[in-house]
């Protein structure tokens, strides 16, 4: 498993060496002098012991959601927004969780792109006739990858892992070999010089970490692809492998920069010369593509978290594993990953400009995530604040920095991950309010089932069993909207079936159904579902106490609504909400398809609801 997480989970983070020490240079405006290669490499260094190792590695992912991770796993954590009722935290929780998801999958967008094309730019350092071949090189490589995802992430993390450790071997060595020729940089490894370089180069110490979060922008998807693998074996691969050649090749690179200046120019290859440039080409190259995979991943996991909190519309996601139920597959979410990251590299052509583009966003969600751990601790944990401050405040101000130091790069190309993760949460946080407000409006038009049976008493011994859908138990839906309805129920079987997202990833099958018989012939049932779950019929079925309700019984119908959203006097959703809602509302993937209802048993009954 350690090894499989190799080949999904590190390889953001672990391909930042391609890229992140040239960028810090730049971003500084600092020359290559001992004292400012031994203070950069001193700023990676640390950082990745303070938030890997210690934020991400050895606290946050000890506070997973019954093996989920990610922020949308801590809002799980926390208590998922609810449909009907008062939300269970403020608003700005839920808000700030939409916003850092949302925030993750625009800047990670750019992941692919840029690290495909910073391995594939390996070519330039050969020859500078491969400079036209760059981008189409790096356009095909990236389709190959979206290409392969519908095999599933174990399948795809057996086939990467080796060659990730492979990775891994081959950058340590190398750093090592750059080290033996310049130990000094050992020095390195002194936070002291990386608290020098930040208080002696007044403003540029500062933009610096705009810089320095490229080597952590594989954290937050480490975190969100918890799931995949399990905690244990991700500590291992980090500690045992990853961690010590990040380490060994930064300090590499440093020493080949105080060896020749100009290797600057590219850090990274300077460390590989002669026979050696072209099969590190190759192995870089292949490592990016699988450096692609840690984002995809916490993308598709991101996807079916938001989808089961009502954060999402529906779209299709297909379990891979029968092993790991975390493992999953969102053709929807592969497409727009593949068709954004095609025009990132086509539109951006280099490495350098990309990462003029990257990192502000994902700093963002760190930021977010910090904060959302700090509502769980308190609220869910009861943790004294006076026991979580100090540890807050350390992350806290550690965030702010890489945020407020990456504002510079909005003009750079920095506003695209921003715009991109601007729509998504706009999206997110309407469909949430539209989900909300259509509830409420059908249940206040419902009649309640204490009324209902009430009145409507069948005279025979029903034969045939209706299944009425419905997201509140309390009442009875269609029927005013309806008039022929009681008439059709009169001599059937009435089965309220609702369907309730659990705070949980997954729901034993022991634990999934309880039901009530409200009367002779009509009994409510509820189902619980986790958020890593999809919502079917089957586990419903297999359920011995409700045979006798012969819900699996051919000549079974099925009643569910498709709504027509109008307006509504005194709406709480402003006229553009209302829009995109009901637009959402139309393309969103229908919840019967999901269930599996034969298509002969199913019947739709258009409602007019006004939010």
């Amino acid at each position: 498993m350690a090894l499989a997480a190799l080949g999904v989970v590190f390889g953001d983070i672990g391909t930042s060496p391609l890229y992140t020490l040239r960028t810090c240079f730049l971003s500084a405006s600092a020359s290559p002098t001992f004292e400012n290669t031994v203070g950069i490499v001193s700023l990676l260094v640390w950082a990745l012991v303070v938030v890997v190792c210690i934020k991400y590695v050895s606290i946050l992912m000890r506070f997973d959601h019954e093996g989920e991770g990610g922020i949308l796993a801590l809002l799980a954590l926390a208590s998922p927004p609810r449909l009907l009722g008062p939300l269970r935290h403020a608003r700005w929780v839920v808000l700030v969780v939409v916003v850092g998801a949302a925030m993750l999958l625009g800047d990670g967008m750019i992941t692919p792109a840029i690290s495909v094309i910073s391995a594939v730019e390996g070519l330039n350092v050969a020859t500078k006739a491969a400079q036209p071949f760059v981008v189409p090189i790096s356009a095909g490589v990236l389709l190959a990858l979206f290409l392969v995802q519908s095999r599933g992430t174990q399948r795809i993390g057996r086939l990467f892992g080796p060659v990730m450790l492979l990775w891994f071997l081959a950058i340590a060595a190398a750093g090592c070999a750059g080290i033996a020729g310049r130990p000094r940089i050992l020095e390195a490894l002194d936070p002291g010089h990386a608290l020098w370089f930040v208080t002696h180069h007044g403003w540029y110490g500062f933009l610096i970490f705009g810089g320095v979060i490229l080597c952590l922008t594989g954290a937050e998807a480490l975190f969100a692809d918890l799931s995949h693998f399990g905690r244990v074996p991700i500590t291992w691969a980090w500690y045992g492998v990853v961690f010590p050649a990040l380490l060994l090749n930064y300090l590499g690179q440093g020493a080949a920069v105080l060896h020749d200046p100009h290797a600057l120019d590219s850090p990274f290859y300077s460390l590989t010369g002669g026979w050696t440039l072209m099969p590190m080409v190759a192995l870089a190259t292949l490592a990016t593509i699988i450096a692609s995979q840690s984002l995809v991943s916490a993308a598709f996991t991101l996807g079916e978290q938001a989808i089961a909190m009502n954060l999402s519309p529906r779209f299709f996601v297909r379990h891979t594993s029968a092993k790991e139920r975390g493992q999953v597959y969102a053709p929807f979410i592969n497409v727009v990953l593949a068709v954004v990251c095609l025009l990132l590299v086509v539109s951006f052509r280099s490495s350098d400009r990309l990462a003029g583009a990257y990192g502000l966003a994902v700093a963002c969600t760190m930021l977010a995530t910090s904060v959302t751990f700090y509502v769980v601790l308190r609220t869910v944990y009861k943790r004294p604040a006076i026991a979580v401050l100090p540890w807050m405040a350390i992350f806290l101000a550690i965030d702010v920095t890489f945020v407020l130091s990456g504002l510079p790069k909005f003009f750079d190309g920095a506003w695209v991950p921003l715009a991109i993760s601007f729509v998504i949460a706009t999206i997110s946080w309407t469909w949430l309010h539209g989900r909300r407000a259509l509830a409420r409006a059908v249940a206040e038009d419902q009649v309640p089932v204490e009324e209902y049976v009430a009145t409507h008493h069948p005279g025979k011994e029903p034969v045939a069993t209706a299944v009425l859908l419905t997201r509140d138990p309390s009442g009875i839906p269609f029927v005013r909207h309806h008039a022929w309805m009681p008439e059709l129920l009169s001599d059937k079987r009435i089965v309220l079936l609702t369907l309730r997202p659990a705070a949980h990833p997954y729901v034993a099958n022991d634990k999934r159904v309880t039901y009530h018989d409200v009367s002779r012939c009509f009994t409510a049932v509820e189902a619980r579902f986790g958020y890593m779950e999809h919502p079917c019929l089957r586990p419903i079925l297999e359920v011995p106490e409700l045979a006798r309700l012969c819900l699996s019984e051919p000549d079974t119908t099925y009643f569910f609504a498709v709504p027509t959203i109008v307006a509504k006097d005194a709406s709480r959703l402003r006229l553009w909400q209302r829009s995109l809602f009901a637009w959402l509302q139309k393309i969103s993937r229908p919840l019967v398809d999901d269930l599996e209802i034969p298509p002969d048993q199913e019947v739709a009954l258009g409602v007019k609801v006004a939010i």
